[in-house]
């Protein structure tokens, strides 16, 4: 598989993960509270939970190339981390990786 078919394979997997915790995170959004949301990364089978909170989240969400995982659940060469903490880590999508992350998201 050529790395450009990998990268738009890793965005897709990944958006699905991005729908899923866009409905729980609509079920949690009146709540402060922590909630656990499904690692975004690009682990087809991963179900690791990541736990957060709402603003948490929609600060990852305000960049639609950015996807909350498990700490150590990045993949590079098609993406970075750019934010750690001992609950979740925050990656950037990059080259064409991000390019269809940002597509999928306008979508």
């Amino acid at each position: 598989m050529t790395g450009e078919a990998r990268a738009i394979r890793a965005a897709k997997n990944e958006d699905l993960f991005r729908e899923v915790n866009e409905r729980i995170r609509g079920v949690s959004s009146d709540q402060p509270h922590e909630f656990d949301a499904v690692c975004e990364c690009t682990d087809p089978a991963c179900r690791e939970p990541v736990t957060l909170l709402p603003g948490e989240y929609e600060a990852v969400r305000a960049d639609g190339a950015r996807f909350v995982v498990a700490p150590g659940h990045d993949s590079p060469p098609i993406e970075r981390v750019v934010e750690q903490t001992d609950r979740y880590w925050v990656v950037e999508k990059l080259g064409k990786a991000a390019d269809e992350a940002e597509r999928r998201d306008r979508d």
